[in-house]
């Protein structure tokens, strides 16, 4: 399952939720409409919906789930996640990964194993991957220049400055 998005507010009387987008392409929400997805968030259980309608209301995103009628119900979800199965996440490009799907990968470099993938940041227009090397942790940025071949068939990633873990 993937995040395609976050519950940001509630729009208008009738229960519609207005979304972000985790990756900034509205035009794949509408292919959820009618299926399940589930909304999770760290602090609470997560809840099971289906989407009812999808809206596009100068420019923003708006979501109604047939099991909420109500601003003050959606009012309860804001912050909530929205996951969705594999088949219904976003399509991606050439050289594009989720990166909660990297995730466990070893960077390596010449063949040999240095840390673990354990999570990822954003920090504005920067990603950087929060990677284990022993007992010690290190953000490494997510771009060409210090990251190489991704392979997913075998979950590796090339580091190809070693500088970053001193």
């Amino acid at each position: 399952m993937f995040v395609k998005g976050i519950i940001l507010s509630s729009y208008g009387v009738n229960g519609y939720a207005k979304i972000k987008s985790i990756s900034n392409n509205f035009n794949d929400f509408f292919d959820l409409k009618g299926n399940k997805l589930v909304l999770k968030k760290e602090c609470c259980s997560s809840v099971e919906v289906r989407v009812e309608n999808i809206s596009l209301i100068k420019n923003s995103l708006l979501l109604k789930f047939e099991e909420f009628n109500t601003p003050e119900a959606i009012k309860d979800l804001i912050g909530f996640e929205l996951w969705v199965d594999d088949e219904l996440a976003s399509k991606l490009e050439e050289g594009e990964y989720y990166f909660g799907k990297l995730i466990g990968y070893e960077l390596v470099n010449s063949g040999k194993k240095l840390g673990v993938v354990m999570s990822f940041l954003e920090c504005g227009d920067s990603i950087l991957l929060e990677v284990k090397v022993g007992s010690k942790l290190f953000f490494i940025p997510f771009l060409d220049v210090y990251l190489g071949d991704i392979d997913s068939s075998v979950k590796t990633i090339e580091l190809k400055v070693l500088e970053l873990l001193e």
